[in-house]
């Protein structure tokens, strides 16, 4: 599992997707403020390879809640979604 780091988290996705989502030609223009939606980076079959990487890569799986249009329309808004989820876990095991 990697380590959460808010600086550089948007660049592990964005590798990830540039490079393991199969994007084609759009590769060289994708960058953490594209619109991954509209450019029809993330479809369904992306999408699913994309939270199996969060869920193996960071040990989050995303709610259902959280699958909306908003929290996928960019690799920095990605980012900001692990990152709220990460510290909504780890923030209740440090209360105990």
């Amino acid at each position: 599992m990697t380590d959460l780091n808010a600086a550089t988290l948007p660049d592990q996705l964005l590798y990830f997707v540039v490079n393991e989502l199969d994007v084609g030609a759009l590769a060289a223009e994708i960058k953490p403020d594209s619109p991954l939606l509209e450019w029809g980076v993330l479809d369904s079959v992306r999408t699913a390879r994309l939270l199996a990487h969060i869920r193996s890569q960071y040990g989050l799986r995303i709610p259902p809640s959280s699958m909306t249009g908003e929290h996928f329309s960019s690799v920095d808004k990605i980012a900001d979604l692990i990152l709220s989820l990460h510290s909504q876990t780890v923030a209740p095991s440090l209360e105990n």
